[in-house]
């Protein structure tokens, strides 16, 4: 059983913001850093599917306890005999293993995970405490990249390597037997404090409508090159076609997710849309949204 990703709420609105604005290097470079996380992040979800039903995994957690702040879970497994809490991590390149601090050559510094993943996995045990669960968790450095090399690793548990993650996939399979109502009930429990992300507001540069490209986009290469028919429109640039209305509902979506204190109405989006589709035609995708 699993509980889907999502792609992060900052992700979506740097993509948006690089289609319809100009980034500066430094947000573009965020931008990417940002969607290689996703990346990785999915690369151990494609993994992860070979566990059974036994196995309950949760992604994308942001628990908010009653007696402490939240805190950010990127996945977690939950079996018969434990919890297994992952950090996981998209680096790529030669770096050289240090207690405090990861040396990626020849001399680029980030600090070392195994600080982070201990601080989360405290904050989890306390969690559990309050909600007075009595159960093992396990917490590991998650690396998903086949081109990740680690100089002078440690042979610890806690650091799962690219060649490792299959075996370690296919062991807690092996282990793993049915989930029990005890179980359910701390997944239903981390469910009920699960609060929504909100994008990291420093991050995300300042932007306005009148600064960003009015216009529907392919939803395959975001493309504003369309050819748009009488009921499905095609791309110019990538040859895809599909429903004009599917098109529209996408960029109605966008625009909110853009300016989510912005009433929802026709002349905006007709305007959002660089008057493209019909008023008519806008009114009936809103409905939908209604």
């Amino acid at each position: 059983m699993e509980y889907k990703r999502e792609k992060p709420v900052s992700l979506k609105i740097m993509e948006s913001l690089a289609k319809r604005g100009e980034l500066t290097p430094k947000e573009r470079q965020y931008l990417q850093q940002l969607q290689k996380g996703f990346a990785g992040e999915r690369v151990f979800d494609q993994m992860s599917t070979q566990l059974s039903k036994n196995c309950l995994i949760m992604n994308d957690l942001l628990l908010r306890p009653d007696a402490s702040n939240a805190f950010q879970i990127d996945s977690l497994i939950l079996t018969n005999k434990a919890i297994y809490l992952y950090e996981i991590k998209n680096y790529s390149g030669e770096y050289c293993y240090g207690e405090e601090m990861l040396l990626k050559l020849p001399n680029f510094k980030v600090s070392n995970p195994l600080i982070q993943v201990q601080t989360t996995k405290n904050k989890l045990i306390l969690f559990l405490k309050e909600l007075q669960y009595d159960i093992d968790v396990k917490a590991y450095v998650t690396y998903v990249n086949p081109e990740f090399t680690l100089f002078n690793a440690p042979r610890r548990e806690n650091i799962l390597l690219p060649t490792q993650l299959n075996k370690h996939f296919t062991t807690l399979e092996n282990q793993s037997i049915p989930l029990t109502a005890f179980h359910k009930k701390i997944a239903a429990d981390f469910a009920a404090h699960q609060i929504e992300p909100t994008p990291f507001k420093n991050d995300i540069p300042n932007y306005s409508f009148s600064d960003l490209r009015k216009g529907i986009c392919c939803e395959k290469c975001n493309s504003f090159h369309l050819e748009l028919q009488r009921i499905k429109y095609h791309c110019c640039s990538c040859m895809y076609e599909r429903s004009i209305n599917s098109a529209l509902l996408a960029s109605i979506k966008e625009y909110q997710l853009l300016f989510p204190d912005n009433n929802l109405n026709t002349e905006m989006l007709f305007r959002w849309c660089n008057k493209a589709v019909t008023k008519k035609r806008i009114r009936r995708v809103l409905n939908t949204l209604l």
